[in-house]
């Protein structure tokens, strides 16, 4: 037994000699053990990556709700003061028509009172006539009935009875200030909510980010010949994926854009990506955002052009090699035989505005790269 413990403590300690460490007869290796915390470090970097990403999420959700209650209200506010409107507008309109209605009713009943009391005055006089004419049978004295009967005869000729119209002027009709709203009834009945314009798709494929300019190009799910015109906004992040709601800076809005590709020019490449979206607009509304896009921004994009270099520069994109065998055949540098040994230097291209011709490039104000290329030369 005591054997058996002194070959098992042997063990143990061989073990730890050799760099192992033996618990409950399981070997760890220190290798394992720094594996396995590479993977936890890589798990935790994963976690911390997803838990920002579902926070930055909440926060788009709760800016999405806030946004939800503020323009609900607002669209309330502005449907209040369509219909007081058109309430005002109806007002206005039955006002109107019914002082049309008033003033036609006094203009019949003015004129008819006027015909009105110009009968009552000739029948006072046609009955004052007619009793004078009566009387004047009873006369029995010749020369007394002739004179009356040449008064009757004269004050008949000039009396307004026979000269009077008896039709009237106007007449009681009302009908041509009659309504019929049943159209206008209909044409309010179908009153509804502007039509908006689908949300625009950016496509990241045909987008290009190059030499301080960006260009969005985008495409609508179907055809709308309604669109008048889109606007596109942007603004500059130095997080990858979805927009994010805080410590953001502000969108910036190019406005009016008749096709479906916008270029930016002129743009200082001082943060690592660019958020983009675009919505369209029609003659009345702005449509829904597109989703937006997250493009990363380079500081230049430019290749070297093989086609004018010297003929032992061996160019591809941005890379320089010297080949000694390259074009036709070795050449001579400063009058001397190539003679197989090499001389080392740097050469540095400043880019700037001066140099622009060389790698058609546009460069910002303070724009300045430096390119350190190493060559080697035969002597």
């Amino acid at each position: 037994m005591d054997s058996q413990k002194c070959c098992s403590k042997e063990n143990e300690n061989t073990a730890v000699g050799k760099g192992y460490i033996l618990t409950s007869d399981i070997i760890i290796r220190p290798e394992s053990i720094n594996f396995q915390q590479e993977a936890l470090q890589r798990i935790i970097s994963t976690l911390a990556s997803k838990n920002d990403e579902i926070q930055n999420f909440i926060d788009t959700l709760n800016h999405t709700l806030k946004g939800v209650q503020e323009n609900s209200s607002n669209i309330l506010s502005e449907l209040d003061e369509e219909f007081d409107s058109l309430y005002s507008i109806l007002d206005e309109v039955k006002e109107s028509m019914i002082n049309s209605i008033k003033q036609e009713q006094a203009h019949k009943s003015q004129e008819l009172q006027s015909q009105i009391s110009q009968c009552n005055n000739a029948l006072e006089n046609s009955e004052e006539l007619l009793e004078f004419a009566t009387r004047s049978l009873d006369i029995k004295e010749p020369e007394e009935f002739s004179k009356a009967a040449r008064q009757i005869k004269d004050r008949v000729t000039m009396a307004s009875a026979f000269r009077l119209s008896l039709k009237p002027k106007v007449s009681d009709n009302m009908t041509h200030l009659m309504v019929d709203f049943s159209q206008e009834r209909q044409m309010l009945q179908t009153l509804k909510f502007l039509p908006v314009p689908k949300a625009p798709e950016i496509d990241p494929v045909e987008c290009l980010v190059a030499d301080n300019c960006v260009t969005v190009a985008w495409r609508m799910p179907e055809e709308d010949n309604k669109i008048d015109h889109f606007v596109l906004e942007y603004r500059k992040t130095n997080f990858d994926g979805l927009p994010r709601v805080k410590d953001e800076r502000c969108w910036e809005i190019a406005d009016n854009i008749k096709g479906t590709e916008y270029t930016l020019s002129g743009l200082k490449f001082d943060s690592k990506y660019m958020n983009f979206r675009v919505r369209a607009c029609n003659k009345a509304v702005a449509g829904e955002y597109s989703d937006p896009v997250t493009l990363e921004t380079k500081a230049l994009n430019f290749s070297l052009d093989n086609s004018s270099s010297h003929l032992n520069l061996k160019v591809e994109d941005t890379c320089v090699e010297w080949d000694p065998t390259g074009g036709k055949g070795q050449e001579k540098i400063k009058g001397k035989e190539n003679k197989g040994s090499y001389k080392f230097f740097k050469i540095i291209f400043l880019l700037s505005k001066d140099l622009l011709t060389y790698f058609e490039a546009m460069l910002s104000e303070n724009l300045f790269i430096y390119m350190t290329c190493t060559c080697y030369l035969l002597s």
